[in-house]
């Protein structure tokens, strides 16, 4: 497979040695991460073949396919303050429409507000196609 619009960033990092990040822009998705120590990185750098590093491989399943994102707002029944995260948690996963993935902090400045006299939730949703 060939990625249309790949990124790569390298951190070093005096304390925790160096670190190659794969991206691939398009899923919005970092799904390598490589660990060297500083004597890893150093060996590798003076080009010895096989240097052992440790490899981080994430959301292969996301790779190759575009992310999509919008937001989503779903009416909430009369509840108090302490149990809205809670309620919204729940119907946001069964209100959710098929093939998006909810994020379900709640935690936004702008997550629960009033649309006229009715109690209001919104998160955004994500797909990847």
């Amino acid at each position: 497979m060939k990625l249309k619009d790949g990124r790569i960033t390298m951190l070093a990092d005096r304390d925790n040695g160096f670190t190659i990040e794969l991206v691939d822009n398009e899923a919005s998705t970092t799904f390598v991460r490589v660990h060297l120590t500083a004597d890893q990185f150093m060996a590798a750098m003076a080009r010895l073949g096989y240097t052992p590093c440790t490899i981080e491989v994430m959301a292969l399943d996301r790779v190759g396919k575009k992310h999509e994102h919008k937001a989503f707002a779903f009416e909430m029944p009369e509840c108090d303050w302490k149990s809205q995260k809670e309620t919204a948690k729940r119907l946001v996963t069964q209100k959710c429409p098929e093939g998006w993935i909810p994020d379900i902090g709640f935690s936004s400045q702008n997550s629960f507000f009033k649309n006229g006299d009715k109690n209001m939730a919104r998160t955004i949703i994500r797909r990847y196609i």
